[in-house]
């Protein structure tokens, strides 16, 4: 009979920590969280020490029912939830469930390995109860401004509408950018360098000693004798360190800036690599935790990596690893490395899917590369001056090549051999470059860029951000175009609502506050009590006057520029699905406003200048015309959540709707589709396309495995070639390639 019982939060993860156990213990999964807030209320006693009321989620009963009878058979109990506050806080509630204080040990690893697993064993704690507060004052916190604050949209924006402690300001700054772009002004400049007959290339840097970079006055202008002359040269030994491990953010930004991977598609993979996949019939955790705001590594780690690049590379190649950790971060975490150093991306890439072979490949590599000396150079820094302008540059010389060895920065430094110049020589002008260029507008988001500024700013923790971009997305209050993320109307209309009304959550360093004493929590400095006492006043007191706002407006009549059928004003009001204008003479007669924007100080006037805005939209909806038809119907070009496409005109009766190709689309986007006599000249394009796959149709021939046709498909990585006999037949080819 097996005495030890230990409690993970995945199935996976337990099957392969049973594995390296052994026989003595039996390893069960929580499936993560047994007990949570109830869905149905608030959930806590604010006037009883904000006490909250758990209970146990629905379908986790027989979990929690199997959890309880294997403790009550077992000699110890091991509560081996994760290593964060959200796993700490997971063990804290098995253990109240359970009820076995005397037999129970709580304990954490970073690595899923037979050393880490072992070594845990050997060195049971008790829970950590600050960890647990921490982990359920942001629960409280999240409740609190979810449930108090979203109701209140319901009524002003639609049903769908909610707030969220991160989620709302991460609306609010992704909405400001927004903002700045629309409203930004490009301007005209010019740059100014000279090229030296040596070849080097020197920046007009000071005008009359003041410093410059682009030149906006249109009539500055240039004139230069044959020479400059030398009046500071000077050589400084420089050095550059390599990158640090991976944490979770900078993975997130990197997996989606290289791979393209979207941050919640980042952490499932990560997850996987953590957890334990199959290699070569034994199942192996093969990275670290992978929620992490640390950037340590283990001096076991380091000495592995220590001999790799020794062996392959050198020992003058082997560097110094020196991390400092941001103020609240978790440093009994590592970062993201490779759990076992041998198992390189090459050699098992067989055992692993496309995309965890990725991923597994820039975690693995990073790792090397942060344990590389630091790359130096010699920098030569030249100032050169003619009358009132003066002209500076560097020239760079690599002296030793450091971790550059393995793999170089996106931004490498470039490098030559340097000048032989000195102060007071006369520098021969080959000649002057002038640049022209426009200012330009800030890019739009995306994940990685997001998830960069929310982390600069302290808000939000590494857990948190996947499921930010997430909550976004699928609310509709942003969208994703080519990567960027652009806040849509209703994602305006529910930032405007709050912060006209709750300044305090949409202000970014209100919300990186409440992070900090999030922190303090868990390092034992604050009580949780005392913290939701400040925020829930704060919170509360917006909440009623945002209550009495609703009921001024609740019986006002707000007046459009739109007329009903008998020529009247129609007003304006909020439903379920959000605001909308209904006849003042005829109940029936609605006309929706999703997709408007309704200017919040135009309602507080009395009317609203809407006329416009619907008709354009209305407009989008039914469609554009076009010159492609079938059969002699019609197909309009409309735009849906994915894209544009077209549909018969006959759609009612027909149900026939076309997907158009990634170039049409972006052909349209770009405005390079012809427009004559307000039809889109679609029909060549498309015609064009299908030529070319019967070419590619006709070279392939016949499905060498049942001598079906092929077909072309269109997958998430553009077109293949699939046999037409599927699912008899799963034959499928690479259509650049034409290999399997």
């Amino acid at each position: 009979m097996k005495k030890n019982l230990v409690i993970v939060e995945s199935p996976s993860k337990a099957k392969t920590i049973e594995k390296i156990l052994g026989k003595s213990y039996k390893v069960k999964a929580s499936f993560g969280h047994l007990v949570d807030l109830p869905k149905t209320s608030l959930g806590i006693d604010i006037e009883n020490g904000f006490k909250p009321k758990y209970t146990t989620i629905k379908g986790k009963g027989p979990i929690l029912a199997e959890l309880k009878k294997e403790a009550k058979k077992s000699d110890v109990i091991y509560l081996a939830s994760d290593l964060d506050r959200e796993g700490e806080a997971i063990a804290w509630h098995i253990s109240n469930a359970i009820k076995e204080n005397e037999k129970i040990r709580r304990i954490v690893f970073n690595e899923i390995t037979a050393t880490a697993i072992k070594k845990a064993i050997k060195e049971p704690r008790d829970i950590d109860i600050n960890l647990v507060d921490s982990q359920q004052a942001r629960r409280l916190l999240d409740r609190l401004v979810g449930y108090e604050i979203s109701p209140l949209l319901w009524r002003t924006v639609n049903k769908n509408a909610s707030a969220g402690r991160v989620q709302s300001v991460s609306l609010k700054i992704i909405c400001d950018l927004e903002d700045e772009i629309k409203n930004f002004t490009p301007e005209e400049y010019r740059e100014f360098s000279v090229l030296l007959k040596n070849g080097i290339e020197l920046k007009l840097s000071k005008v009359d000693n003041k410093k410059v970079d682009k030149i906006f006055d249109k009539n500055f202008n240039v004139d230069l004798d044959k020479y400059l002359l030398a009046t500071s040269v000077e050589i400084k030994n420089k050095s550059q360190r390599p990158p640090m491990v991976f944490k979770t953010s900078t993975l997130q930004q990197l997996a989606s800036s290289y791979l393209g991977f979207s941050a919640s598609k980042t952490m499932r993979i990560a997850q996987q690599l953590y957890e334990g996949l199959d290699i070569a019939g034994v199942t192996k955790g093969l990275i670290t935790y992978m929620r992490t705001d640390s950037v340590r590594v283990s001096g076991e780690a380091m000495k592995e990596a220590k001999e790799y690049i020794e062996n392959n590379y050198g020992k003058e190649y082997v560097g110094k690893y020196v991390f400092n950790n941001k103020k609240g971060s978790q440093d009994a975490h590592e970062g993201i490395r490779p759990s076992y150093l041998e198992l390189e991306p090459d050699k098992i890439a067989g055992y692993l899917s496309r995309d965890q072979y990725k991923l597994y490949t820039l975690i693995w590599k990073r790792f090397i590369c942060s344990q590389f000396a630091d790359m130096k150079y010699e920098q030569l820094q030249i100032t050169a001056n003619d009358k009132n302008l003066e002209f500076s540059g560097t020239v760079n010389k690599v002296v030793f090549d450091g971790y550059y060895k393995y793999q170089k920065d996106e931004e490498d430094i470039k490098t030559s051999d340097l000048p032989d110049i000195k102060k007071d020589d006369k520098l021969e002008i080959e000649k002057l470059n002038v640049k022209d260029g426009i200012t330009k507008a800030p890019s739009r988001f995306t994940e990685a860029s997001l998830v960069k500024k929310l982390e600069s700013l302290g808000i939000g923790r590494p857990s948190t951000y996947a499921n930010i971009i997430d909550t976004l997305v699928n609310k509709e209050y942003v969208t994703k175009e080519d990567k960027k993320l652009v806040p849509s109307i209703l994602g305006y209309e529910v930032k405007n609502e709050l912060v006209s009304n709750f300044s305090n959550i949409m202000n970014t360093e209100f919300t990186s506050e409440m992070e900090s004493d999030l922190d303090e929590i868990a390092d034992g400095k604050k009580t949780y009590i005392n913290v939701l006492e400040k925020y829930y006043e704060n919170i509360e007191n917006d909440v009623n006057k945002y209550k009495k706002e609703i009921d001024k407006l609740k019986d006002r009549i707000i007046l459009s520029d739109v007329l009903d059928k008998n020529g009247k004003a129609m007003i304006l009001k909020s439903g379920r699905f959000g605001k909308y204008l209904i006849s003042t003479t005829n109940e029936d007669e609605k006309l929706s406003l999703k997709a408007v924007e309704v200017s919040n100080d135009e309602i507080n006037a009395g009317k609203v200048f809407v006329k416009d805005k619907l008709e354009k939209v209305l407009k989008e909806k039914n469609g554009h015309k076009t010159d492609y038809t079938e059969n002699g119907v019609e197909f309009l070009l409309k735009k849906g959540r994915f894209g544009e496409y077209l549909e018969s005109k006959n759609y009612e009766t027909d149900n026939i709707r076309k997907s158009l190709s990634a170039s049409i689309r972006n052909l349209l986007k770009k405005g390079e589709v012809k427009i004559i006599d307000d039809k889109y000249i679609l029909k060549d394009l498309i015609e064009k396309e299908i030529k070319s796959d019967s070419a590619l149709l006709k070279a392939i021939g016949k499905c060498e495995k049942c001598s079906s046709d092929f077909t072309i498909k269109k997958g998430r990585y553009g077109k293949f070639f699939a046999c037409s006999n599927y699912p008899n037949c799963n034959n499928i080819k690479n259509i650049k390639k034409g290999k399997k």
